[in-house]
C-alpha cells in the first residue's frame, strides 16, 4: 500500500477568459511532477512542458522521467487519445504523486457516469493520491459522478442565466453567488458547501517569467489574502469542517 495523502478531485467550470487558467496555472508552478491532456497546446507554449504527439511520444517521455520531476504534455484531442493518456498517467502516477491535468474534457467524455480508463482513473486512481484536475467550460459538461465526488469544485465566470442556475442548483448554492463576472472565483466541497468566494488582482511587483504582467493574487471580498497551495486549497480555509 503506498503512503502517500489521499488522492485530489478538482474540478475547475468557467468560460474562457474567466481566470480559470490563472487558479490553475498558480498550482501547476507549485508541482513538480505534472502530465497534461493538453488539446490546444497551451501548456508547451505557454508553461514550457515537453511536447508529445503520439502514444509513443508520451509512453517514452513517462519512463524517461521514471519517479523524478517532469512537465509533460500531451497534445492531442481525440477521445481514445485521452483514454489512453489517463492509463498511462494512472500508472505514472503510481510511482510518484503526480499532477494530472485534464484540459476541455467536455470533449472527449460524456455527461453520465464517467468510463473507460477515465472512470478508472478518477475512482480507482485515487487511491494512490494524484492530484487531477479537471476543466470545463459549462456545469452542463461535467461528468455527474464526477462532479458528485470532487474534492472541491472551483467556479469561474458563467456568462448565461441558465449556466449559472444549472450548477447553482447542482452544488445547491443561490444562482446569485455563481461569478458572473471575469477573475472572480468561488470554491465549494461536498462537506461544507461554499467555502471561498473572492476575486484576483496581479501585482506588479510579483512580476517574473512566468508572470511578465504581474504575480496574481487571490482575495476574497474581505480583502483577506488567500494563497493557492499544491492541491489548490487555498490557506487559512477548512475544507472538510
Amino acid at each position: 500500500m503506498l503512503n502517500r495523502p489521499d488522492g485530489v478531485l478538482a474540478i475547475l467550470i468557467g468560460v474562457s477568459r474567466s481566470g480559470k487558467s490563472v487558479y490553475l496555472k498558480s498550482i501547476i508552478e507549485k508541482l513538480g511532477r505534472v502530465v497534461a491532456f493538453d488539446p490546444k497546446g497551451e501548456y508547451v507554449s505557454e508553461l514550457g512542458f515537453t511536447a508529445c504527439y503520439t502514444k509513443e511520444q508520451l509512453l517514452t517521455a513517462l519512463v524517461k522521467a521514471g519517479s523524478g520531476p517532469a512537465r509533460i504534455a500531451f497534445v492531442a484531442i481525440d477521445k481514445p487519445d485521452f483514454q489512453f493518456f489517463c492509463a498511462a498517467a494512472k500508472k505514472w502516477n503510481e510511482q510518484a504523486r503526480a499532477g494530472i491535468v485534464c484540459e476541455e474534457l467536455a470533449n472527449v467524455t460524456n455527461t453520465g457516469k464517467a468510463s473507460g480508463y477515465w472512470g478508472v482513473l478518477v475512482s480507482q486512481g485515487l487511491a494512490a493520491g494524484p492530484i487531477i484536475i479537471g476543466t470545463v467550460q459549462r456545469g452542463q459538461e461535467v461528468d455527474k459522478s464526477v462532479l458528485n465526488n470532487a474534492t472541491y469544485v472551483h467556479i469561474t465566470r458563467h456568462s448565461t442565466q441558465k449556466d449559472q442556475k444549472y450548477i447553482a442548483d447542482q452544488l445547491g448554492i443561490a444562482p446569485g453567488d455563481v461569478p458572473a463576472e471575469p477573475l472572480h472565483f468561488l470554491q465549494w466541497t461536498s462537506y461544507r458547501g461554499v467555502v471561498a468566494r473572492g476575486k484576483i488582482d496581479f501585482l506588479k511587483s510579483r512580476k517574473r517569467a512566468s508572470w511578465p504582467k504581474g504575480g496574481p493574487r487571490f482575495k476574497t471580498y474581505d480583502g483577506e489574502e488567500l494563497a493557492p497551495d499544491p492541491v489548490g486549497h487555498f490557506s487559512n480555509i477548512s475544507y472538510t469542517q
